[in-house]
């Protein structure tokens, strides 16, 4: 887990007066945060919790300006024969002195609680304590320790881990990039053997995105190929970071955006893809004023089979533009178009292309009405059929909350041998700055799938837009 300074989170965020907020990110010393990433392998202390592939993560925080902090962290993740979400939920204290003065610099600490939780694996969850400190002895440098010692509940002992990290940015003159050390002991105390990680890595802020390209290894050889050598590139971004300053780096008219969720459950056209568990998702875009896009999404996945794949990938570009036909229409008319394509690395038979079309209109203040016709491109011998997708949302005034009633209907023509059938939302949304909470209900028709993924559900979902 990357720790930054809470399913706690979720709940706080609604009811902290930071739901007052809309322009100042904080209020009564509580300030939201929130980060998205793609990985090429989540490696966690030089072992890959991602059978060697791509993961997606994200985090929601809230720190406040005493110290205090709580916050949630989502992954992909695949394991062996094991493959869900893991959902760490965590809460410290953290600050900065320099002794009355007895040091040339700051040092900071930082104490708290870790929880790791599988959510397809309840068995596999375990606590740690950690303990850290950090010191920037000179300008651009920065070292820090952390350490990790596990605590024995749940009949497991996680043992104790120390991290030892250190970072040097050069100057802007010679780039301006970060170059990065790590070094890791796992005393882990559960017969099996001690091992050290390390890893070397550099990383730049490039149109308010954060690159990095990092080799690590380890000398454990108890995870078969888990814990080999490798080379893994990470691209994230952060609410409020350094690196969303970095934007203005862009060639004029490019605009680059990101969005962070997690989500109870995992529903595309009425039928849960996390096999009704929580998911993580998160997207990257870039835009053009003249209206062209493109951009990725991705979202863990789990079908109830331990040989399916564990994480979504989707790839998407298009162009998309407003108009009123010369004065014709008393409102304007949204139109989007593009080319939709779904992976599933460790499945690649499973690849589904899509084209779409979609407009949306705002007839009157506060109400916005859509629809998007999803055209299947039949590849790998896969015919996804089409899907058309409705949507009607009104946002009540603001002396009635601004809260936004949502409401959806999709039918899905499947053209494979299965059912067509519809689907349908009902919901309520609420934007608290960057922050957007949802409550919804879901359901469909439809009889064909043997389990329990199609059936009426409660979605609730937080997401930010960077």
């Amino acid at each position: 887990m990357k720790k930054t300074p809470l399913a706690v989170a979720i709940v706080l965020l609604a009811t902290t007066p930071y739901a007052l907020a809309e322009e100042d990110s904080s209020i009564y010393g509580i300030t939201p945060s929130a980060s998205v990433a793609f990985t090429t392998d989540y490696v966690w202390r030089g072992v890959s919790q991602s059978n060697n592939d791509a993961a997606i993560q994200g985090s929601f925080d809230l720190s406040h300006e005493m110290g205090f902090y709580v916050g949630a962290w989502g992954s992909s993740y695949e394991f062996g024969d094991r493959a869900s979400m893991e959902l760490d939920v965590y809460g410290g204290f953290a600050n900065e002195t320099d002794f009355g003065g007895t040091l040339p610099f700051a040092l900071s600490y930082d104490v708290g609680v870790l929880r790791y939780e599988y959510t397809d694996e309840p068995d596999l969850g375990f606590t740690e304590l950690y303990f850290g400190a950090s010191v920037s002895p000179f300008e651009n440098f920065n070292f820090s320790t952390y350490y990790y010692y596990g605590l024995k509940v749940d009949h497991t002992r996680p043992g104790e881990y120390t991290d030892l990290a250190a970072d040097y940015t050069v100057p802007d003159s010679l780039g301006g990039f970060t170059l990065l050390g790590h070094a890791g002991y796992y005393n882990k105390k559960d017969g099996t053997d001690d091992y050290w990680d390390w890893k070397i890595g550099i990383a730049k802020d490039i149109g308010g995105f954060n690159f990095e390209v990092a080799y690590t290894d380890t000398d454990d050889s108890s995870n078969g190929n888990l814990d080999d050598a490798r080379v893994v590139a990470t691209v994230s971004r952060e609410l409020g970071g350094s690196s969303a300053e970095s934007a203005s780096m862009l060639p004029e008219g490019f605009e680059t955006s990101a969005t962070a969720a997690l989500t109870t459950d995992y529903i595309w056209r009425g039928v849960s893809q996390t096999n009704n568990n929580p998911a993580v998702q998160g997207s990257f875009d870039v835009a053009h004023d003249s209206g062209f896009y493109l951009g990725v999404w991705a979202s863990n996945v789990d079908f109830g089979d331990i040989t399916t794949p564990s994480l979504e990938i989707d790839t998407y570009i298009g162009f998309s533009r407003e108009t009123n036909f010369g004065g014709l229409l008393p409102f304007n008319f949204t139109y989007d178009l593009g080319y939709l394509r779904y992976d599933f690395p460790s499945a690649s038979t499973a690849t589904i292309n899509e084209l779409y079309i979609g407009g949306s209109i705002a007839p009157v203040e506060n109400l916005n009405v859509g629809v998007t016709y999803f055209y299947g491109i039949k590849t790998n011998h896969i015919a996804p059929g089409e899907y058309t997708d409705m949507g009607i949302d009104y946002t009540l005034p603001d002396a009635l909350g601004a809260v936004t009633l949502l409401s959806h209907a999709g039918y899905y023509n499947q053209k494979r041998g299965a059912d067509d059938y519809w689907d349908w939302k009902l919901g309520v949304a609420k934007d608290f700055g960057d922050f957007n909470f949802e409550v919804a209900y879901t359901e469909t028709d439809d009889t064909g799938i043997d389990s329990k993924t199609d059936d009426a559900k409660v979605v609730g979902t937080i997401s930010a837009t960077f």
